[in-house]
């Protein structure tokens, strides 16, 4: 089993014609819409109404691609650092300064990543917002292929997506449409346990390659939940992803073309799958998406649990 690990953080969000997401070890092949601005200034109504402006950049960390100085390209502090014991962790601290890349307000930013035993993974996403409001939506991006590094596509794994709706987008854009639609009927709907590779076709063309969809997860506003479950035919390896955001954004690796990674290891199309927990996107310019404006003196949270285990 493989996982490539990536935390796209999205305050401050890219200088592309609309705000990019870039995934990974793929990006260079492909650019994923979140915020599609309001105008040509590039500015952005807050959904508690407070008018902000942003140049669009994309922030990954700690990939090479993203803006001109997206939250891939600055130092991050190490807080604690705890390598042995039962459950090891690390936790990354930033603070994002009042008006970098454009996003009003200071902004204190903490990532932890803990073995909780030796199959689970806790990430812990915290921000702060210390003096104005700002749009904040933080995603663990980590790419996932049980069957293990180099052993091709995750077209036969099966997963099961605990979300009954989702965010339909412009696929001209891979913008959302602003609509929450039911997954029922759809190629999107994974509801029942699902072979990717059955439903990889029906949801490609038209400037899709495969699935990069943001789904509503069921339950929304209860808390920590299940999210996915995937299994791997195969090796018989499964992972669960619970989580306590709003929506989940599959990706399939549609981009990937043959590359090399670790120990000589090659990444081919759909190599990999992605299970990114999140707000919605482009929620600012939709006011019946959750909001992902943290205000002042409110602490955004996140937590996602990642579980490993056979069946």
């Amino acid at each position: 089993m493989w996982c490539f690990l990536v935390l796209d953080v999205f305050h401050p969000t890219t200088t592309d014609s609309s705000v990019a997401v870039l995934r990974g070890a793929d990006a260079a092949k492909k650019k994923v819409g979140f915020y599609e601005l309001k105008n040509k200034k590039g500015d952005f109504l807050h959904q508690d109404n407070e008018l902000g402006s942003c140049p669009r950049v994309s922030v990954i960390v700690p990939d090479s691609k993203g803006g001109n100085r997206g939250f891939h390209k600055v130092i991050w502090t190490v807080k604690e650092h705890v390598p042995g014991g039962d459950s090891p962790y690390v936790t990354l601290y930033y603070h994002s300064f009042n008006g970098e890349q454009g996003f009003p307000g200071d902004l204190d930013v903490y990532v932890t990543y803990q073995l909780w035993s030796p199959y689970d993974l806790r990430v812990r996403m915290n921000a702060t917002a210390l003096n104005r409001a700002t749009p904040v939506n933080l995603a663990s991006h980590a790419y996932w292929n049980l069957a293990g590094a180099g052993s091709g596509d995750v077209l036969r794994h099966v997963i099961q997506l605990f979300a009954s709706r989702y965010t339909p987008v412009n696929q001209s854009t891979m913008i959302p449409t602003g609509e929450i639609a039911p997954v029922s009927g759809t190629p999107y709907d994974l509801r029942s346990p699902t072979p990717l590779g059955s439903r990889i076709k029906l949801v490609s063309g038209a400037g899709m390659a495969g699935f990069d969809i943001n789904y509503a997860v069921d339950g929304a506003g209860k808390g920590f939940r299940r999210v996915a479950l995937v299994r791997d035919p195969a090796s018989g390896r499964k992972m669960e992803v619970w989580a306590d955001q709003p929506g989940v954004q599959l990706y399939t690796s549609n981009w990937l073309n043959n590359e090399k990674g670790k120990g000589g290891k090659v990444y081919v199309q759909y190599g990999a799958l992605c299970l990114e927990t999140q707000g919605y996107p482009d929620a600012v310019n939709h006011p019946n998406f959750p909001s992902v404006i943290l205000r002042l003196g409110q602490v955004y949270k996140h937590n996602m649990l990642v579980k490993l285990s056979s069946y």
